[in-house]
Formats: structure tokens, C-alpha cells, sequence
């Protein structure tokens, strides 16, 4: 019976896969005009697990959940139980300029990775996980010849960067009650991202189009830090840190232009002229994150026939990036578009009713076994509107569902956002937007762990 019960599992996972691709596949990944700048937008698209908590990402230590966040993580996996994780994350945008409202959609496939510990003291996780996105549409008019004749300019964005990555992290330090964890992620960032304006008169479908490319194939690394305390068998503190230096991205650029009786029609276009691809880099900003963790395991509760134990863990973090660092360099030239340093400050709450999910299995009920979430967030952006800093704010919440089949580790997980982000200015646009992201998180039962010696009877 077991043994269908996993083979079943492990084709639901294999169909959820599917029908995610072919859900995200098409869909613009960004709608914000903001994704125009650098090679587009790098935060957004949340795992469905850290979302509930505010997305406080680095402090999140669980043998239930691939945390590529925090590379030093890996090895704090349960012992012969691989995790497979998979995501999808939606949004629905509503943007407001005065008295102007625009609604947009996104769906996006968000992360695709596998980790397990191994010999001991090591651990290691790879997969693909999205890098930045780009997608926007909107146009302005304007009065030519007097304002005899109008012109429409078009600006639209397109395109995305993935990142493909190896991760390893080890025991550094393991004393008593003292345990130390460091770890690193080297990836391989991949993708294209498209500025494209289209002009044309009023009342005229002829028109000429420009589009900007910016391919990037480059390594990518970031490195990831642990202490763990063990205060007590109820309590427990972890202080995290994650930091990822200013590095170059090797990219290429070029341009061309094209003529077309329907510039909104990509059948018609006809190039005028082309640029040689310019090689060159990306310097991205330098990023440290920090955060801590505070668990507290509530006493022994007895409930009827059983003993309850239950936990609850706060979750904080917080980061910087010194995005006036960044820059783009293509043929010797320079450009530097005045980015501002960035914060992002995160918390997050977990409670678990019966953390002990599988040795309680047969006595606890679904809402005992439930992990609830809650969190709440604020960033500042690199950009700013009349001297004003541009600034994302929102609250979370989410649930992790364990699945409970020959006492694996496998668990469905939903998150919840509700955000707002502008400036505050008058007369600015301002996006408010409403978030659901949903992740598997596939492991083998009880009965078929690995790197497990098995003795012949």
C-alpha cells in the first residue's frame, strides 16, 4: 500500500509541474514600469513558504523547506530525506495615476531546486531560481508642428534572467550547545531583457520602432552564515547573515531600428539598421543581510489523550544594498543612472501546534498539524519622484499543510501579500497589489530515505 501511495505522490508532483509550466508559460513576469531600469526588476517573486512570514528569508531553518535564500541552510536538512521544492507566484496590480486605474495580471513559475544533507556535516541544494524580470506597457502623446500633428510614443519592456545554481554549505563549529554553519551559492545568471519604443502620428499605423537588448551569461555568487544556540530544549537562537559583494555581470547590448506600416504588428517590421552586439558588464549592487530567530517550544500541553507540543518562532531581518554603486559599461562607455541605497526590513511569526506532526500523526487532527504564518514588510527602492523615495510596503500571511504519506517530509504551502508602493506624491502613480503564491515540497517516506546502509536479514 505504501509503495502506491508514493508512486502516486510522486506522479501528483511530476503532473503539478506540468500544469505550472504551462500556466506561467507566455505570462509577463513584471508589470511595473520600474523593470525598465538596469536589467529589470529583483525582488517580487516570493516563495509561497517565506512569504507568510514577511519574507524574512534568511532566518528561516527547517528540515521541511529548501532554503536557497541562506545558502549556509543546506545542512541542517533531515538526514536521508531530499527535499524537491517547486513554486508558482501571482499577482494582480492595480495602478493609479490621478484619476487614471489600470489593472494588470502576473503568473510566474518562481523556483524549481532540490537539497539534502550528506556525510555528516555537509548539505548542498541546485536548482533554477528567477534573477530579474521585465514587463511594462504604457505611452505617451505629444504635439508636433504647432500642434497641428500628435505623436504616440510607445514603451514597452520584455524578457527575464534566470539564475542555475550549485550550493554547498558544511559545519563550521559544533560545540555542545553551539553550532556554526557556513555555506555558498556559485551560479550561472542567464537571459535578455528588451526596451522597445514605437512612435507614430495619430490616426496613422506607420511608424518606426527601437529596440534595446541586454543579454547577460555570467557567474553569479553569494555567501551565507549561521549560529545557532541551543538554549534549552525549548528554546533556541539562530543569528543569520547573508552576503552577496558588488560583482560585474559579462552582458552584451545592441540596438536596431526598424520601419513598419503597423508598428503593433511584429509581422510587419522591416530593420533599418543594427548594432554590433558591444560587449561588456553589469555591476550589481553589494547586498548584507542579517536577521535572527527566536524559538519557544510552549511546555508539554496535555489534550485529552495525547501530549500536545507545540512552538512558535519570530522571525527578523534586515538588508542593505548600495545601489548608487551600480552601473553599465558597453564599449568603454559608462553609465550610471543615479540609483539611491536601498533597506528592506522584514518580520515574521510562526506558530506550529504539534511540531512533532509525524511521530503524532494517528492522534492529531488537520488544524493541529497546520503551520500558521504571519508577517509584514517595508523596502525602499533605488528610485525616487520629486526627491521622494520610492517605498513597498505590506503584510503576509500563509500556511504550510505537511503530507502526511509514509511519514515523509512533503507539504503544500500557500502565502498571502497585500501591498501598496509609491512615493507618496500627489499626482504619482502608485501600485496597489494583492499576492498568491503556492509551493510543493516533495520528499520520499520513511521507508525510502537515502544514503541509508540497509542490513540484509
Amino acid at each position: 500500500m505504501h509503495k502506491y501511495l508514493f508512486n502516486f505522490l510522486r506522479r501528483s508532483f511530476a503532473i503539478f509541474t506540468v500544469i505550472l509550466v504551462g500556466t506561467t508559460y507566455g505570462q509577463n513576469t513584471s508589470t511595473s514600469a520600474f523593470s525598465s531600469y538596469g536589467i529589470g526588476e529583483m525582488d517580487g517573486i516570493e516563495n509561497a513558504t517565506f512569504l507568510g512570514i514577511g519574507n524574512s528569508t534568511i532566518t528561516f531553518f527547517d528540515s521541511t523547506t529548501v532554503n536557497y535564500f541562506n545558502p549556509s541552510t543546506y545542512n541542517s536538512y533531515a538526514k536521508g530525506q531530499p527535499l524537491f521544492s517547486m513554486g508558482v507566484s501571482s499577482r494582480i496590480s492595480i495602478y493609479r495615476e490621478n484619476e487614471l486605474e489600470n489593472i494588470n495580471r502576473t503568473v510566474t513559475l518562481n523556483h524549481f531546486v532540490m537539497g539534502f544533507s550528506f556525510a555528516k556535516h555537509f548539505g548542498i541544494a541546485f536548482g533554477l531560481k528567477p534573477f530579474s524580470r521585465r514587463g511594462y506597457n504604457f505611452s505617451t502623446i505629444s504635439e508636433v508642428n504647432f500642434g497641428t500633428d500628435s505623436v504616440k510614443h510607445s514603451y514597452i519592456g520584455s524578457g527575464s534572467t534566470s539564475e542555475a545554481f550549485l550550493g554547498l554549505s558544511s559545519t563550521l563549529v559544533k560545540y555542545k550547545n553551539h553550532h556554526v554553519s557556513v555555506g555558498g551559492n556559485l551560479g550561472f545568471v542567464f537571459g535578455s531583457v528588451t526596451n522597445e519604443r514605437r512612435s507614430n502620428l495619430i490616426g496613422s499605423a506607420t511608424g518606426g520602432i527601437e529596440m534595446k537588448s541586454t543579454k547577460v551569461q555570467s557567474l553569479h555568487y553569494e555567501f551565507g552564515l549561521n549560529y545557532k544556540w541551543s538554549i534549552s530544549k525549548k528554546h533556541s537562537l539562530i543569528v543569520a547573515g547573508v552576503i552577496t559583494p558588488a560583482q560585474d555581470l559579462r552582458s552584451s547590448q545592441r540596438t536596431d531600428l526598424y520601419y513598419s506600416k503597423f508598428v503593433d504588428n511584429v509581422s510587419f517590421y522591416d530593420k533599418l539598421d543594427s548594432t554590433i552586439s558591444a560587449i561588456g558588464a553589469i555591476r550589481l549592487a553589494p547586498s548584507s543581510t542579517f536577521g535572527i530567530n527566536y524559538n519557544f517550544g510552549f511546555g508539554d500541553v496535555n489534550r485529552k489523550d495525547k501530549i500536545r507540543n507545540s512552538e512558535v518562532s519570530f522571525h527578523i531581518s534586515y538588508n542593505v544594498s548600495d545601489w548608487s554603486k551600480y552601473y553599465s559599461r558597453f564599449d568603454d562607455v559608462t553609465e550610471n543612472p543615479g540609483y539611491l541605497a536601498t533597506s528592506k526590513i522584514n518580520f515574521g511569526v510562526q506558530y506550529v501546534p504539534e511540531k512533532e506532526f509525524l511521530a503524532q500523526s494517528t492522534k492529531s487532527n488537520f488544524l493541529e498539524v497546520v503551520r500558521y504564518r504571519v508577517g509584514c514588510y517595508q523596502y525602499t527602492l533605488p528610485f525616487s519622484t520629486d526627491g521622494m523615495k520610492q517605498v513597498d510596503s505590506g503584510v503576509t500571511f500563509g500556511f504550510g499543510i505537511p503530507i502526511g504519506v509514509q511519514k515523509s517530509l512533503s507539504s503544500i504551502n500557500i502565502g498571502f501579500a497585500a501591498g501598496k508602493r509609491g512615493s507618496g506624491v500627489v499626482g504619482t502613480v502608485s501600485e496597489n497589489y494583492y499576492g498568491i503564491n503556492l509551493g510543493i515540497v516533495f520528499a520520499p517516506g520513511n521507508f525510502e530515505r537515502w544514503f541509508v546502509k540497509r542490513k540484509l536479514d
